[in-house]
Parts: C-alpha cells; structure tokens; sequence
C-alpha cells in the first residue's frame, strides 16, 4: 500500500466513504478524482489536503510516509479495530480457489499488518499467518485468545462480509508456534453457534497451505536457535 491512489481507496474502505461524498465535500470533480483513484494522476498539495480531511485522516499518511493514519487529536474508536485489505498482488496467491487480504488491527491510532490471509470462500474457510515482526512475535505464537471467548471473536470477525466469510459455519485455522517445543502448530478452530466462540477441534481435515509452512518452519527455527 505504498501509492496514493491506494492509500485513498483503503481509508474509503475504513471510512465506509463513498467517491461521490468526497467529491461533494472537497468540490473536486469526479473526473479528476477518479483519475486520483486510478492512479493516473496524483493530486497536488492542496487538493490532498481536501482528500485526507474528507476522509478524516493525516495528509502525511495518504501522501505515503510512514505515519498513523489517524491524526494525534482524533479519536481512534472510529477506526476499526481489525480489518482485511485485499492483497492479489501476494506471493502466495496460489490459484483462483483462495483470495489473499492482510489482516490490519489498530494499533497505537495506526492500522498495522498483522497477519497474511487465504480465504477459499468456498469451503468457508480462512488460513491465518502472523506477520511476524522480531520486536513483539510473541504476541502471535499462540491462537488470540478473544477467538475462543463468546462473542469475543467479533474484533476478528465483524468485517467477514468483506471476504465472503458466513461466521456460524466458518473454520480458521491459526498458523502459530508451540512455546514449549518451540515446533510450528496449525490449531483449527470451529465456529459454535450453540457456544457463540470458536473452539478448537481434532484438525483431522486441515490440509495446510504449503507457503504458509515455510514462513512458520522459519520463525519456529528463529526461536529455537534463540532459546539455546
């Protein structure tokens, strides 16, 4: 996400603002700002500034330096706590069964990636990877917790419609490392409707994403070598 035009799209997407509400709110014409959207062209200093208080975002952050994207005197609750952002650029787009998004959870007023995800909307599933970033892996070794809590899923799952997820028949399966063995584990876990959480099941039928093995066989033999 290191463009202009993708940035706007994916503070829209935040936002839940539509083009031509921007366009009535900055008096750019549409024209212009679907070029903005395309790529095409980049807006100048002076409309960016209309842009980003129309989405209600720093200026800094939509022109692509590394900032939150929310300005220090805004209220962060109006940012989601989690969401996926499309990714069909991914390396690990395998073949048209799975969709590929980046997980972001709002950190600090900022939205960081935080887990890689393949979705086969099909099978109603989803395949979770940490995104794992050496100062804080250990945050995401293990399955979070608010998964298996009722109604705590929510944080995780309240965008499912974005990714063509159905949360009472879902399945995720939790790409994360045994703290004591220090060995990758896959940790499937089943959505209950009768106990409104996810629940941890025998993962008789997990059929793992291979890339996603690789990158987990990685970061368990980091931590292996750092707990010697």
């Amino acid at each position: 996400m290191n463009t202009i035009a993708e940035r706007i799209k994916f503070a829209m997407k935040v936002k839940n603002k539509k083009q031509i509400e921007i366009v009535r709110d900055t008096g750019i014409s549409k024209g212009a700002f679907s070029s903005y959207l395309s790529g095409q062209y980049n807006p100048k200093l002076d409309k960016l500034q209309l842009i980003a208080d129309s989405l209600d975002v720093d200026v800094k952050w939509l022109s692509g330096e590394n900032v939150p994207m929310q300005t220090a005197t805004q209220n962060t609750d109006t940012v989601q706590q989690y969401l996926f952002y499309n990714n069909s650029c991914s390396e690990y787009l395998i073949d048209d069964t799975f969709d590929t998004y980046i997980g972001l959870m709002n950190e600090h007023s900022a939205l960081v990636p935080r887990f890689l995800v393949l979705v086969n909307p099909s099978m109603n599933e989803m395949h979770l990877l940490p995104i794992f970033i050496k100062k804080d892996s250990s945050r995401f070794y293990n399955c979070p917790p608010a998964l298996l809590i009722p109604n705590g899923h929510s944080t995780f799952t309240k965008d499912f419609d974005s990714v063509h997820m159905v949360l009472e028949t879902s399945v995720i399966y939790y790409y994360g490392i045994n703290t004591e063995t220090c060995e990758p584990e896959i940790t499937e876990l089943t959505y209950s409707q009768s106990e409104k959480c996810y629940q941890i099941t025998d993962g008789q039928f997990i059929r793992p994403i291979e890339e996603f093995e690789k990158e987990l066989a990685k970061e368990a033999l980091y931590l292996k070598q750092n707990a010697q």
